[in-house]
């Protein structure tokens, strides 16, 4: 990840002196980094396989995906890697990546266009990604009401002031819905059986916390600004004599307490632009040709059809005569319950000419024709074998 400009300027660090008091991780075979490696290593039979990093961008989709963010910021993006494993969250539609390097932003810029199987397998919804430079201590007001921050492996790299002043950026001032937090474990370090267990992993590291020491910093955030945590982290051994060490690289899953703030957050307006924008992209996504009323008939009429042809079977497959269907079933799918009540699936049954009762609660379905699908597109068969599929899985999910 990549520092912030304020602590550069602070002092001037001797790099080669700092590689030197870092600890030997090559040797370990143990991707502290994002350096993707990996290795074994016989000395320690040490060996994450995905690599950390990998485990680090799973934890952060699973968790986007577990909360259903919309939007993210990711702080110190540096190379912009996190950006391959971010475009496949469902949820997304924006993702700001934000890094104080421009230089760096400029040369990785390419990576955020969609790539040749983002056009064949198309998200099911929109998805613009900004690449902007810019501080983690400022907030820019095209970023300011995102629901979702992530920090992956950044703020080890900040001094304290730094980190004092990102720390209310993120959490006083834009108040995500979330932010994720991960850091280096230094209780860890120990398996790397380096001669000092005190040096860093990584020459630009300012300090590494222990988990009592992550847990406190946690903690303070909560009771400042309103969070509930949750910690988990990756990297964590199967031996169990070694559980008491923790991950090798802690998490820390904040979610804002709504029960305690109500309206602390502040307008778009209060903040200025002071990002630069390096690039922007947008993912290819299957448009709706549909209107809402021709979508609700084409699932009701196939929900319809499958709950008729379910009761044929269970009447030993006698197909004569039409079947009497009380409409209440029809919104046990979970398709026509997210966006149709009773009222619209009767509207829906009368202008697919279907044959109602006079109380209105039952639908009678004619005798099945020979190919249900007749008169119907490829497409509209897809959405309609998916409604019944999520159908059967809304019936085992109740086993």
């Amino acid at each position: 990840m990549i520092m912030d400009h304020n602590f550069i300027e602070s002092e001037k660090l001797d790099i080669s002196e700092a590689q030197s008091n870092c600890l030997d991780t090559k040797s370990t075979g143990i991707d502290v980094e994002d350096n993707g490696h990996g290795e074994d290593c016989k000395s320690t039979g040490i060996h994450f396989f995905p690599p950390l990093y990998a485990k680090r961008y799973h934890l952060a989709v699973e968790t986007l995906t577990k909360y259903d963010i919309k939007s993210v910021i990711d702080f110190g993006c540096a190379e912009c890697h996190f950006v391959k494993h971010l475009s496949s969250v469902p949820c997304l539609e924006a993702i700001a990546l934000v890094d104080i390097n421009k230089e760096l932003l400029v040369s990785k810029q390419k990576t955020i266009a969609p790539e040749l199987r983002h056009f064949i397998f198309k998200r099911k919804n929109p998805l613009h990604v900004s690449l902007l430079a810019g501080s983690a201590e400022e907030t820019d007001s095209r970023v300011s009401h995102f629901e979702g921050v992530t920090m992956i492996e950044l703020i080890e790299h900040l001094y304290p002031d730094v980190l004092q002043k990102v720390t209310h950026n993120v959490f006083g001032n834009i108040k995500p819905r979330l932010c994720l937090v991960t850091t280096p474990n230094s209780e860890f370090n120990v398996l790397f059986k380096n001669a000092d267990p005190n040096k860093f992993r990584h020459w630009d590291h300012k300090f590494e916390w222990n988990q009592t020491e992550f847990k406190s910093w946690c903690e303070e955030i909560c009771r400042r600004y309103n969070y509930i945590v949750e910690y988990t982290g990756v990297g964590l051994l199967p031996d169990k004599e070694t559980h008491h060490l923790g991950y090798c690289s802690q998490a820390a899953v904040f979610c804002l307490n709504h029960q305690r703030v109500f309206s602390q957050s502040l307008s778009n307006e209060h903040f200025s632009l002071c990002y630069e924008l390096i690039a922007e992209a947008d993912y290819p996504f299957e448009k709706e040709t549909c209107s809402l009323n021709e979508r609700i008939d084409l699932e009701v009429k196939y929900c319809v059809q499958y709950l008729a042809s379910s009761l044929r079977k269970e009447n030993s497959g006698n197909d004569e005569g039409p079947v009497a269907l009380q409409i209440s079933r029809i919104l046990n799918f979970p398709n026509i319950k997210s966006f149709c009540d009773e009222d619209a699936v009767r509207e829906s049954l009368h202008r697919c000419e279907y044959q109602i009762s006079d109380d209105q609660l039952i639908v009678y379905v004619p005798e099945e024709e020979n190919d249900e699908n007749d008169g119907h597109t490829e497409e509209e068969q897809c959405v309609a074998h998916q409604v019944c599929q999520d159908y059967e899985m809304h019936l085992e999910s109740w086993d």
